[in-house]
């Protein structure tokens, strides 16, 4: 695939086989700015991270076998975490300097949101981050996916016994970090149809996750100015990932304004 709006016509059990930073890189490949990345060395890379990681594995098994109760007793987070070990220290992937503690951000530069901008400069954010890590967990055949805290994105693993969520963003400020779903709750201020609603805290679908890549393509668009471009992703965003309460409030600030320009004041539809 060449466009990343060729995935819109795959089938639920298709688009799970499609490498999620095939999905990432494509959307990125679509902004004219990232239209010469090549997503075929971005993949080569990354299946050279995921068997580096493969190989540390034996040995590190051994490892959690001497210690299995410091690990939830569960033999998959102990591996969750090699993999962030991996990530902080082999790689040496880190926040981006200055936007940890930023109150808002404009991401005029699409490399801080996708796939592409943390593998070239091993700086990234929580959306480019937990991409990278959900890629690499996909190459190693784990269970993970994207989940939203609010704006926020994290690695959720679920396997339909156990679920893990990893704080992507700790690598370079600590490595690894796995909070309970009620300490985000708490954190990030999540009531209770954040939940129910199927919006937060649980692993996005393949098609849910190319929805929120989409939404990264349309938060690029709206903070360089380009405002019907980012109603268009957003609307294409929120058709993948409809239950999103971050793509409703993008989209809903958008198409607000967008309505006051098409009618009277005090007219129907205004």
């Amino acid at each position: 695939m060449t466009d990343y709006r060729e995935m819109l016509a795959l089938d639920d059990p298709a688009l799970a086989r499609v490498d999620p930073a095939v999905r990432n890189l494509l959307v990125a490949k679509s902004i004219p700015a990232l239209r010469h990345l090549d997503v075929a060395d971005y993949q080569r890379r990354l299946d050279e991270w995921a068997d580096a990681i493969r190989d540390r594995l034996p040995a590190a098994d051994r490892i959690f076998e001497q210690t299995p109760w410091e690990w939830k007793n569960d033999l998959n987070f102990f591996r969750l975490g090699v993999m962030c070990g991996f990530v902080e220290h082999e790689l040496g992937v880190a926040y981006i300097d200055g936007q940890r503690e930023a109150k808002a951000i404009l991401y005029t530069n699409p490399s801080d949101l996708f796939l592409n901008g943390v593998v070239d400069t091993r700086r990234g954010t929580c959306g480019n981050m937990a991409a990278l890590q959900v890629a690499l967990g996909w190459r190693l055949g784990w269970q993970v996916s994207l989940a939203c805290v609010g704006s926020h994105f994290i690695l959720r693993y679920d396997d339909g016994r156990t679920t893990h969520n990893i704080e992507a963003t700790q690598a370079g400020f600590g490595g690894f970090k796995s909070d309970p779903d009620d300490y985000l709750i708490r954190r990030y201020n999540l009531p209770g149809v954040a939940i129910t609603s199927g919006s937060d805290l649980r692993a996005l679908t393949p098609r849910e996750m190319l929805g929120a890549f989409v939404g990264l393509r349309g938060r690029h668009m709206r903070d360089t100015g380009q405002f019907r471009e980012a109603q268009m992703d957003y609307l294409l965003a929120r058709w993948l990932y409809p239950e999103s309460r971050r793509l409703y409030i993008d989209a809903i600030a958008l198409a607000v304004p967008h309505g006051v320009r098409l009618f009277e004041p005090g007219e129907v539809g205004s």
